[in-house]
């Protein structure tokens, strides 16, 4: 995605937030904290070795992803997966599998990058689903990972060996 795209991809992850709370570990309060300029900034300068993307159809972003690439010498072999959303409409039709292939494409471009993580909520079957057709398998689940209100979400693990 383009600093251009900022204020779309700042609405998409609104969107993502009301309507998929139990999935991600921001709140939406959090995110209306975060001016468009910000959303702007990242995508002009992202982390080194990291990007964003984005999902359009008939014109409209309709889905996102973050890579992000380790930076620590003992950390550097491995890159984290962050923010994977697609619009309900648009679900089940092969926008996720296309929108995450191209990322793990790109990602996988570095030949040092060893390992992909990423976290999913334990209730996300679907995603899930999605995540294992790509290679990635369940390696650990972290129990109470995300807490709303009294409520706890579990996270499951996930690793896909950049190679696969």
């Amino acid at each position: 995605m383009l600093e251009s795209d900022a204020a779309a991809w700042w609405q998409l992850r609104a969107e993502s937030l009301t309507n998929e709370p139990l999935a991600f570990g921001k709140a939406l309060e959090e995110h209306r904290a975060t001016t468009i300029d910000e959303i702007a900034r990242r995508l002009r300068e992202p982390p080194p070795d990291s990007f964003y993307l984005g999902a359009f159809a008939g014109g409209k972003r309709v889905g996102m992803a973050t890579f992000i690439r380790e930076s620590g010498l003992k950390e550097r072999h491995k890159g984290r997966i962050f923010g994977i959303y697609l619009s309900a409409a648009y679900r089940r039709q092969g926008v996720g599998f296309a929108l995450l292939s191209t990322l793990l494409e790109h990602a996988q471009g570095d030949s040092s990058l060893e390992h992909i993580l990423l976290s999913v909520a334990a209730g996300q079957h679907a995603a899930q689903e999605l995540y294992r057709k790509l290679g990635f398998a369940t390696y650990g689940t972290e129990p109470g990972a995300l807490k709303i209100g009294a409520a706890y979400v579990d996270e499951d693990q996930m690793i896909r060996r950049a190679r696969a």
